[in-house]
């Protein structure tokens, strides 16, 4: 029996690698494909398991036990690796791409090739699996955020109740700033083009409106508000809302104020209405005037009002000079 060609094998089994490290000298394409469908199993596997621990609605408990959950595991697994390696969701052929694009400006020589394709294995088999999860956990928590909508809306329309309940806020805590710049960086480049200013400048402002994504604003029932800049739902504000307690300078002096803030159904959504609040008003005209110069456009902001904390547009610069803006 051939242990190297057993679906079955897991990267991260040394006996399994070291296997596959042979496999690669004798044939490169085959095992770089066996390995990229076994990461993208991993990653799937993770994506079912965060879903089914993050919504107790996808499945019903009514005979949970730990036999069954057991079982279903087991069954997770399965269909991982199935559908891994019946096409999946495209992550194995994009690392496949990725990896031989990589290989085609750098390898010139079979002895080149050979090693190339072993220190691939080697990578892989070392690869962070707390962030690989996080990133699964992200996936599964947008996509079970798109089920619940849709739930909503069609429960809405039925009988005018709403039978899910939105995303609790810790739900959507982010672990760390690299999470946090990773994740959100997308919309931040969305909003930029909108406004047409640095990016870079967007998601300092939001990471220091929420502590770097770990200080959501929730509404009162621990329910999530997306809200990541700090908006407050007055008078022009039709949608929903948090009332919490806030940190407010009343000449000079800090003091605790309740006040009700907008609350969206998603990030995305944040984003999307902080472009439209920045165009729609005056105040900032200065702001989306400062181009590319993230410093210019915290200090217009500032000065604008945006804020009542008097070192608002220099905590920002501090958060731009951070590590985990040097590499955008």
């Amino acid at each position: 029996m051939n242990s190297v060609s057993t679906k079955d094998d897991f990267f991260a089994d040394f006996s399994a690698l070291t296997a596959l490290k042979t496999k690669a000298q004798k044939d490169p394409d085959a095992a770089l494909k066996e390995v990229a469908q076994q990461f993208e199993s991993i990653f799937i596997n993770m994506m079912f398991k965060t879903m089914r621990a993050t919504n107790e609605t996808i499945g019903s408990d009514l005979f949970s036990s730990p036999q069954t959950k057991q079982y279903q595991d087991m069954m997770d697994s399965q269909m991982s690796q199935s559908l891994a390696t019946t096409g999946g969701i495209g992550l194995s052929e994009a690392l496949i791409r990725q990896y031989q694009a990589q290989q085609q400006g750098r390898v010139s020589s079979a002895e080149a090739k050979e090693r190339g394709d072993t220190d691939f294995l080697n990578q892989v088999a070392k690869q962070d699996l707390v962030r690989i999860q996080t990133l699964a956990n992200r996936a599964s928590t947008d996509f079970i955020q798109s089920v619940q909508k849709e739930a909503s809306q069609s429960a809405q329309s039925i009988s005018g109740d709403s039978l899910v309940s939105a995303p609790s806020a810790l739900s959507v805590v982010f672990d760390s700033p690299d999470e946090f710049v990773e994740y959100l960086w997308p919309h931040a480049q969305q909003a930029g083009e909108k406004l047409g200013v640095n990016p870079k400048a967007i998601l300092a402002q939001a990471a220091l409106e929420t502590g770097w994504g770990k200080y959501p604003i929730a509404k009162e029932d621990g329910a999530a508000s997306f809200n990541l800049f700090g908006i407050k739902a007055d008078s022009r504000w039709q949608g929903d809302r948090a009332v919490v307690n806030t940190l407010e300078f009343r000449d000079g002096v800090a003091k605790r104020e309740k006040a009700a803030f907008r609350a969206y159904d998603s990030f995305g959504q944040s984003f999307d209405d902080y472009a439209n609040f920045l165009n729609s008003s005056e105040r900032y005209k200065d702001a989306l005037e400062s181009g590319d110069d993230a410093s210019m456009f915290a200090a217009s902001l500032q000065q604008g009002g945006y804020a009542t904390d008097p070192k608002y547009s220099e905590k920002i610069e501090s958060i731009l000079s951070s590590q985990w803006f040097q590499s955008l």
